[in-house]
C-alpha cells in the first residue's frame, strides 16, 4: 500500500511537470504554416516536432502526416501513413501503466487512439487517395472499412439518438460501385445513405438528404429498371430521372471545406457531500449533475468532503468558422454545379463529444478523488509534503485537448456530366464579401469517372457552438 501512494505521489509530481498547453498551443507551428499554405515546411515541422514522437501522440502524427501529404498531392506516400494509423487504431493494446497515469493524473499521458468519428474518416482519406489514383478495387476495401469501423460504433452506442451510423460513407461506396457500372450495387448504397441522412443526420446533425444523392438514386434506379423504386422515389423527391448524355463522362469532385473545430477545456465546480457506505457526492445544482463515487474508510470520505468544492475539467470544441459557405463547379459549357454538403465535421465533432459527455466529467471527478486520496495519504506522513502535493494536484487537473486538427469542417461533393476529352472547369468558392477561382484540367474517357478533390483552408475566427 505504502508503495502504491508513493507511485501516484511520482505521477503527480509527473503532472505538474508536463506542460499545461493544450495540444493545438503545441503544435501551433505547424498550424500556421498550413494556415499560410507552406505545406512542404508543414512536413519537415511533422517530423521534427518533439510532442509528436511519444506513442501516446503516435495515431496524431499519422493522421497529420497523411493529411499534409494528401493535401501536397502525394496520394501513395500519404496513404502509407493512413494504413499505418488504421493498423494503430486496430493493433493497439492498452498500456496499462498509461492507463493508470491518466487516470490519476491526466488523461494526455494515455495513448490517444482517436475519436470515433476519426477513425472512421482515416478510410475517407484511404478511399479518396484510392480513387484519385483509379485503384477502385482498393478504394472499394477502404470504403467497405470505413462502413465496417462506423457499425461497430453502432454496436458500441446501441443508442438511436448517438451519432453511429455515417451515411457519407455508404454515399461514398455507391459513388464507386457508380464508377465500376455496378449499379445495383450502387443503387442499394445510395439507398442506405439516404436512410440515414433521414433517419440520422437530419434530426441530429442538421445535415440535408443531399440533392445529388437524390439525383443517384434515381439514375441508379432507372439503369437496372427498378420501376418500382424508381417510381417511388420520383415522387418522393418530386424529381424525374436524367442519365448520362452521350459522348459525356462522369466527374465526382469533393471539396474540403475549412478546417474542423479544434479542443479546449471547460471546467465547473462541484460541491462534495458525504454519503453512507464508503460513497461521496459530486454535486453540481445549476446544473443537475450528481455523481456517487465509492472512496471507501471514513478518513478519504472526511478528507474529500472537507474540500467542499473542487474543479473538474474536461475537453470542449472550439470551432473554426470557414471563410466560404457555398461553392459551385463551372464547366467550359458555362453550366454550374452546386457542391453541397455531404459530411459535416464540424457538427459531428460536437454530437460525438456531448454524447459521451457524461462520462468524460465522471473520469473526471474518479480521477480528482484519487488524486485527493493520495494527497491525505501524503499529508499524514508529511504535511509540507503533503500541502505542495495539494498545488501539485490542482495545478495538473487537465482535461485531454488532443485531436485530429487538420481534418475539414465539412465535405461537399457533386457530380458533372463534361464532354469527352480534354476539358477544363472552376471551381467558385464563395464567401460573404467575393469569390476564389481555381481551374481544374482533366482528361474526360468514355466509361471512365473522373474524381478529383480540393481543400480549402481560410477560415475567418473561432466561436464556441
Amino acid at each position: 500500500m505504502h508503495k502504491i501512494k508513493l507511485h501516484i505521489i511520482v505521477l503527480l509530481t509527473l503532472g505538474m511537470l508536463s506542460s499545461c498547453a493544450t495540444y493545438y498551443q503545441k503544435q501551433f507551428d505547424l498550424m500556421q504554416s498550413v494556415y499560410d499554405g507552406r505545406l512542404d515546411k508543414a512536413e519537415t515541422l511533422l517530423n521534427d516536432a518533439k510532442w509528436q514522437k511519444p506513442l501516446r501522440n503516435k495515431l496524431l502524427f499519422y493522421l497529420n502526416k497523411g493529411t499534409i501529404l494528401w493535401m501536397n498531392g502525394k496520394n501513395e506516400e500519404s496513404n502509407k501513413y493512413f494504413l499505418q494509423a488504421d493498423l494503430f487504431v486496430e493493433d493497439y493494446r492498452k498500456n496499462y501503466a498509461t492507463a493508470l497515469a491518466s487516470t490519476l493524473i491526466n488523461p494526455n499521458y494515455s495513448t490517444y487512439n482517436g475519436e470515433t468519428f476519426e477513425q472512421v474518416l482515416i478510410h475517407y482519406y484511404l478511399t479518396i487517395n484510392f480513387v484519385q489514383m483509379n485503384d477502385f478495387d482498393n478504394a472499394l476495401v477502404a470504403c467497405k472499412r470505413m462502413i465496417e469501423t462506423s457499425q461497430r460504433l453502432n454496436d458500441l452506442m446501441g443508442n438511436k439518438n448517438k451519432y453511429r451510423r455515417d451515411a457519407f460513407a455508404h454515399n461514398l461506396l455507391g459513388m464507386i460501385y457508380d464508377a465500376q457500372s455496378d449499379y445495383n450495387n450502387a443503387f442499394i448504397a445510395y439507398r442506405n445513405a439516404l436512410n440515414i441522412y433521414k433517419e440520422d443526420y437530419k434530426p441530429q446533425l442538421g445535415t440535408e438528404v443531399p440533392t445529388q444523392l437524390k439525383k443517384d438514386i434515381l439514375r441508379t434506379a432507372k439503369l437496372i429498371s427498378f420501376s418500382e423504386e424508381l417510381a417511388q422515389y420520383e415522387n418522393e423527391f418530386n424529381m424525374k430521372a436524367e442519365l448520362m448524355p452521350e459522348g459525356f463522362a462522369p466527374l465526382v469532385f469533393f471539396w474540403n471545406n475549412g478546417l474542423g473545430p479544434i479542443k479546449d477545456e471547460n471546467s465547473i465546480n462541484f460541491v462534495i457531500y458525504p454519503l453512507a457506505n464508503g460513497y461521496v457526492n459530486f454535486v453540481n445544482a445549476d446544473l443537475g449533475l450528481s455523481f456517487p463515487i465509492y472512496v471507501g474508510s471514513t478518513d478519504d470520505r472526511k478528507n474529500l468532503s472537507a474540500l467542499n468544492i473542487v474543479r473538474v475539467a474536461w475537453p470542449k470544441y472550439v470551432t473554426r468558422t470557414p471563410l466560404f459557405q457555398n461553392a459551385v463547379i463551372v464547366d467550359s459549357l458555362n453550366r454550374h454545379f452546386k457542391l453541397e454538403v455531404g459530411e459535416d465535421i464540424n457538427a459531428i465533432a460536437y454530437k460525438s463529444l456531448n454524447d459521451r459527455m457524461l462520462k468524460e466529467i465522471s473520469e473526471a471527478i474518479l480521477r480528482l478523488a484519487f488524486k485527493q486520496i493520495a494527497i491525505s495519504a501524503a499529508k499524514k506522513e508529511n504535511q509540507a509534503a503533503g500541502a505542495a502535493l495539494s498545488i501539485l494536484g490542482a495545478v495538473s487537473e487537465k482535461a485531454d485537448t488532443r485531436n485530429w486538427q487538420l481534418l475539414p469542417y465539412s465535405i461537399n461533393y457533386t457530380r458533372a456530366f463534361l464532354p469527352l476529352g480534354k476539358q477544363n472547369f472552376v471551381l467558385e468558392t464563395q464567401s460573404k464579401d467575393n469569390i476564389e477561382r481555381n481551374t481544374f484540367f482533366v482528361d474526360m474517357k468514355e466509361g471512365k469517372t473522373n474524381f478529383q478533390a480540393f481543400q480549402t483552408l481560410q477560415f475567418t475566427g473561432y466561436s464556441d457552438r
